[in-house]
This record gives C-alpha cells, sequence and structure tokens, in this order.
C-alpha cells in the first residue's frame, strides 16, 4: 500500500510513448526510404543491363556499405526529452506518404533519365557490350552509378523525420557526417577535383561539358524533394494528443 501511494511519477509513462512514437516514426521513414530507393536502384540496374554493362566490386562495396551505415545511424536516433503534442502518422497508406514517394521519384527518376541520356551521347557509336562479360567501366556504368548513389543520399536526408520525435539531423551526427562525405565525393568525381579517385573507384572521367549539369541537377532534384517534403508535411499535419497535455513531468494526471 505504501509503496503504491509512492508511485505517483507519470515518468516512466512519459518515456515508454516517448520512446514508442520514436520506433514508430524510425519504422515509417525506413519503409519510405527502402522504397524510392528500389525504384531508383530497378531503373539504374534495367538501364546498366539494356545497356550490356553493370556495376564494378568497388562500386557495389561502397553503394552497400554507404546504404547500410545509414540505416544504422537512423536506428540510432533517440527521442526528444519533451514529449510533442503531435502524435505520428501510424500508417504508411496515407496521402501524406502516397504523394511524397511519388513526387520524389517523379524528380529521381527525371534526373536518372537526363543524366543517363546526356552520358549516352558521350559513349562511342557502334559499342556493344555483353552482360555477362567483364567489367569494363563506362560513361553509362559511371553516370548511372553516381546518380544513384546521389539519390540514395538525398532520400536519406529529406526523408529524416527528426523532430519533434527524435534527434534532429543537425545533431545526429554520424548520419550527417555520412550525408556530407557521401555528397562530397559525388562532387568531387563529378567535377575530377581529386585526381585519381575516379580511376580507384572503377569509373571513367566526367567529360567537362556535363559536369556543371549534373552537379546543377543534383542541387535541383535535392531542393525539389526538400520542398516537397516540407510542404506534404505542412499540408497533411500529424493530429495532436491529449496525452501530452496530461501527462508531462510535475502536472497530476486526472483518473
Amino acid at each position: 500500500m505504501g509503496l503504491g501511494c509512492q508511485a505517483t511519477s507519470v515518468k516512466p509513462c512519459i518515456d515508454l510513448v516517448k520512446r514508442g512514437r520514436c520506433t514508430l516514426v524510425t519504422t515509417l521513414q525506413m519503409f519510405k526510404i527502402l522504397g524510392l530507393n528500389c525504384l531508383s536502384t530497378a531503373y539504374v540496374l534495367s538501364v546498366q543491363y539494356l545497356d550490356g554493362v553493370k556495376l564494378g566490386d568497388t562500386q557495389a562495396t561502397i553503394t552497400g556499405m554507404l546504404t547500410a551505415l545509414m540505416f544504422l545511424f537512423i536506428s540510432h536516433a533517440e527521442p526528444l526529452e519533451r514529449l510533442s503534442h503531435q502524435r505520428p502518422y501510424s500508417s504508411i497508406f496515407c496521402p501524406y506518404f502516397i504523394l511524397s514517394i511519388l513526387l520524389q521519384f517523379t524528380s529521381h527518376i527525371a534526373f536518372l533519365i537526363i543524366s543517363v541520356q546526356g552520358a549516352v551521347s558521350f559513349m562511342p557509336e557502334g559499342l556493344t557490350r555483353d552482360p555477362d562479360g567483364d567489367f569494363a567501366p563506362n560513361m553509362v556504368n559511371t553516370i548511372s552509378w553516381l546518380v544513384n548513389m546521389q539519390i540514395t543520399i538525398c532520400t536519406f536526408a529529406v526523408n529524416y523525420y527528426g523532430a519533434p520525435f527524435n534527434t534532429p539531423l543537425t545533431s545526429n551526427y554520424p548520419l550527417l557526417a555520412a550525408v556530407v562525405v557521401g555528397s562530397g565525393l559525388f562532387a568531387a568525381v563529378v567535377s575530377d577535383g581529386i585526381p585519381g579517385l575516379a580511376e580507384y573507384l572503377e569509373l571513367v572521367p566526367v567529360p567537362a561539358a556535363f559536369r556543371l549539369q549534373m552537379l546543377g541537377m543534383a542541387t535541383v532534384d535535392f531542393l525539389f524533394c526538400f520542398s516537397v517534403e516540407r510542404f506534404l508535411r505542412w499540408k497533411f499535419p500529424m493530429k495532436g494528443s491529449s496525452i501530452a497535455h496530461t501527462m508531462q513531468p510535475g502536472k497530476p494526471s486526472r483518473a
């Protein structure tokens, strides 16, 4: 009886709700990121197969490691100290998620198509490749891999939710570092800013006439996706919850 009278704090319940919301937001954003990445990768792989090219071992390793690390850093996000008055989306089958995926993928696929078409224009005429043959770097392989990697980085950066449920991107230092390093790698290879980097990654140098266009399209793609995501979060706001009003530390809860 005495123990029951002393255990009047609602802090454990608040912690449980905060961690539950953080887990729900993390899970939903992972579904969203996986969906966008799978759609983009499917297009890239189909283009490479039709053109008779494939990924090199170094390229596949870097892509896999970068994606795995970003998912790891997302899963380590911690809930914020204060319980939000909002409730996270409870399902991916809602207008916000569907429109966000469709509009972002539209931007990504346009980036991919324009980039691949530009890469084809720099390929030697009459060149044929065997999809089952040995790997040999060429312009289509280089551009498609670079664009797909940048789209993956953009997808993680744009769709990471952060506040008011878990650690913001600016405070999730490992994920932020991965985004900066990945984007820096893309810019360095495209601009040929680090001599020998393209050769180390089993790529061919991007022609000077195509570099500025590549960097510009990557910037436009990121800004468009970021704007779309923020607009949809404003247009389809999450519902409020009375639990944040009644279960704050220091405030008695009413039975």
